[in-house]
């Protein structure tokens, strides 16, 4: 997938594109497309191609990543998957070593062109843009699919992530990025030595890069080199003159700076939680320049309770990323991060444990884990549950959970700043379940019973006689 429009194009010669000509209005209507067209179908639903946008010759394409087989086809590169694994498995001085000697890795290595800024046309500012927005107590347009890119002040590390930007006016937007963020820790190097921050943003690009954007990669890992990995061919970067390179695929590029002492108010926008987030203080980008190609396409997201986009990529990243969280302890068999409990609220756990707390072992380990560290619930089980069936951890839960005893409270710990039950922004509590079958040594007197079961070979023999007795 060469850019954007080749995705595009592949997404409609797999009937997975729906490209809609009527006029609608980029205010509250494409979202509520968007909403209907991700209702439909879970996990399956349509790209959505807006051709004729209301006050706008830039057409607007919603829904991307709406398919999980797409995003499956995206990602066939197993071998990406398995150079996580491998990283998250070696250990250099306490942090995870990028075994730079990989010759993958240095095949993914981003290429770096000059620049190619004569191929596009500088727009006057923002609101030529056909700029959505979502929700309608928002508190205004949202730039939803911004790739934001940053440099380290310190040691000129890149950066790459997803954070909406809010539009004050045609020059000036908010920067959503959280305080652990790699782009607000940029920020915050920046703001010790004294500087400001130049920002590019890159709205638009191939599909591999915008999925490495969102997904919760090793400290260190660059967002390029693991998209060029999947890709199997090296991202090609362009030179931005001051501002940090950016794909050459671009749709769209905005190059600013942000002033790390300057802070607004930013929100309310209905976010993946289903509630509108609160209204907090934020960074300010700063636009200094504006470039679009000369038939570009706007990519916008929609979030809110799933099923969204947002679900299909949480759910696949958390399955394709697993080898690194197995590698932090060798008896987790599978995790899953239920959509329904947006991703960072909750968490759960099989395993075969070996011996008395382990249990308790793999709950902190998965807290010191990135991302996973603001999960809010987690709830761990014996392997011969299936933690995907709801019915099966429903179950679990029922009969192998002691609240006394298996249940334990965190206080004063790190919570994700989207969470609305949090008494104070990014900072609240955990709750640690310990669902499985407990031993004498875990304070158990007497002996667990014995789960029900037939004989496999007797169950084998009637499941043929019932489908011959059915037919």
């Amino acid at each position: 997938m060469k850019d954007l429009r080749d995705y595009v194009k592949y997404l409609s010669s797999r009937h997975r594109l729906l490209e809609i000509n009527e006029e609608v209005d980029p205010d509250l209507e494409i979202s509520a497309f968007t909403d209907v067209a991700a209702r439909e179908s879970v996990y399956e639903s349509k790209t959505l191609l807006f051709n004729n946008v209301k006050g706008y010759s830039i057409p607007v394409v919603t829904n991307l990543f709406g398919s999980m087989s797409s995003v499956k086809e995206l990602f066939s590169n197993s071998y990406a998957s398995e150079l996580l694994g491998s990283l998250g498995s070696l250990k250099s001085k306490g942090k995870i070593s990028l075994v730079k000697g990989s010759k993958m890795f240095l095949d993914s290595k981003p290429k770096l062109v000059e620049s190619q800024l004569g191929r596009y046309r500088r727009l006057n500012g923002l609101d030529e843009l056909p700029i959505t927005r979502s929700w309608p107590k928002d508190g205004g347009k949202f730039i939803t699919w911004p790739l934001v890119i940053t440099e380290s002040p310190k040691d000129g590390s890149t950066n790459v992530g997803v954070y909406r930007m809010q539009v004050y006016d045609s020059l000036t937007t908010g920067m959503h990025w959280q305080a652990q963020k790699g782009g607000a820790i940029h920020a915050k190097e920046a703001e010790e030595a004294g500087k400001i921050l130049n920002v590019s943003v890159s709205i638009g690009t191939d599909p591999h890069n915008m999925v490495a954007a969102v997904a919760p990669l090793p400290v260190g890992f660059s967002e390029f080199a693991f998209s060029g990995i999947v890709r199997s061919s090296p991202t090609v970067l362009m030179k931005n003159g001051k501002y940090p390179s950016v794909p050459a695929n671009s749709e769209i590029i905005i190059n600013g700076y942000v002033d790390p002492k300057e802070k607004r108010k930013e929100g309310p926008y209905g976010d993946h939680t289903g509630y509108y987030s609160f209204v907090d203080p934020y960074p300010v980008l700063h636009v200094d320049a504006i470039y679009a190609k000369k038939d570009p396409i706007l990519p916008a997201s929609l979030v809110g309770q799933p099923w969204h986009e947002d679900a299909v990529l949480g759910q696949f990243l958390s399955d394709f990323l697993m080898p690194v969280i197995k590698a932090t302890n060798e008896s987790i068999v599978d995790i899953y991060l239920p959509p329904e409990g947006i991703f960072t609220n909750m968490c759960f756990v099989s395993m075969k444990k070996r011996f008395p707390g382990e249990a308790k072992k793999v709950m902190f380990s998965i807290l010191g884990l990135g991302q996973l560290s603001f999960t809010k619930i987690i709830a761990v089980f014996d392997d011969d549950i299936d933690i995907r069936d709801v019915r099966k951890v429903l179950w679990a839960l029922a009969t192998r959970v002691e609240p006394q005893r298996d249940v334990q409270i965190i206080t004063n710990a790190p919570a994700d700043s989207l969470d609305p039950t949090s008494s104070l922004p990014a900072f609240g509590s955990k709750m640690l379940i310990d669902a499985t079958k407990k031993t004498r040594e875990e304070g158990y007197n007497r002996e667990w019973p014995e789960t029900l079961s037939m004989p496999k070979d007797l169950v084998e023999e009637v499941e043929r006689k019932w489908r011959r007795l059915k037919s």
